[in-house]
């Protein structure tokens, strides 16, 4: 039997005048374009969302919730009034002891007494300072030892409204906390009257939303926090 091939063709079948280029066609560019396209607007879609959903959390955090007692009450500085909110709930009752956390090292108990008008024989008795923590993983590392050193399991956490929903993530990775009441205190001015945030509001809560959204990826990759260098981790009130 004798074979014949065509001379036009090469051993692979594809013809000389095409140069040996592959005939099967090329996927249309569109495709992918629409596919990426499609894959930034449903990941916009996502945030936009769960900023939606945010601002309703920390709306919903900032009304007044019933009234719930706790071993202590911590207190996150940083923003008007919580120190405020804090020891009334400590004067009402509502918790043993209170914990400041995050206070410049330069401010003495004295001082704290005198901004908030109460008197000194509330803190000599009843609380205690942390000069440590410097961030929102710190309050909570601090917070967590303070009240393992106390042996205290269910605590008040007072600080503001946009703030609380990434404290609530912090402090529920803390080992030993068996319940945590969170105690918002509200930015009026984030808000206007039918509880939509106002300009400044909305800048606020989204650079917010962006910490809480990391903080939660970083949670869910398993990626924990460097602890803080605490020395003496829970310093000891001064009693100037």
């Amino acid at each position: 039997m004798t074979i014949v091939i065509d001379p036009r063709f090469d051993r692979s079948g594809r013809s000389e005048g095409q140069g040996g280029e592959d005939l099967r066609p090329a996927a249309p560019r569109w495709r992918k374009r629409l596919a990426a396209t499609l894959l930034v607007a449903g990941f916009a879609g996502y945030l936009i969302g769960g900023f939606w959903r945010f601002t309703e959390e920390v709306d919903r955090l900032s009304k007044p919730l019933p009234r719930a007692d706790a071993d202590a009450i911590v207190v996150l500085t940083g923003g008007a009034l919580r120190l405020d909110y804090g020891l009334d709930l400590l004067r009402s009752g509502r918790g043993r002891r209170l914990l400041i956390s995050g206070v410049h090292p330069g401010t003495s108990a004295a001082t704290l007494a005198r901004l908030t008008k109460t008197d000194k024989a509330w803190f000599d008795c009843c609380v205690d300072i942390d000069y440590v923590a410097a961030d929102t993983v710190g309050n909570a590392e601090m917070a967590g030892r303070w009240a393992e050193r106390r042996g205290y399991q269910d605590l008040i956490l007072v600080t503001s409204d946009y703030h609380m929903p990434r404290s609530l993530l912090e402090f529920d990775r803390i080992s030993g906390i068996r319940s945590i009441t969170p105690v918002a205190v509200r930015r009026d001015d984030l808000w206007s009257r039918d509880s939509l945030p106002t300009g400044s509001g909305l800048r606020l809560l989204m650079t917010e939303y962006g910490k809480f959204v990391a903080t939660r990826i970083r949670g869910f990759l398993g990626m924990a926090p460097q602890d803080a260098d605490t020395g003496p981790y829970v310093a000891s009130l001064d009693r100037r």
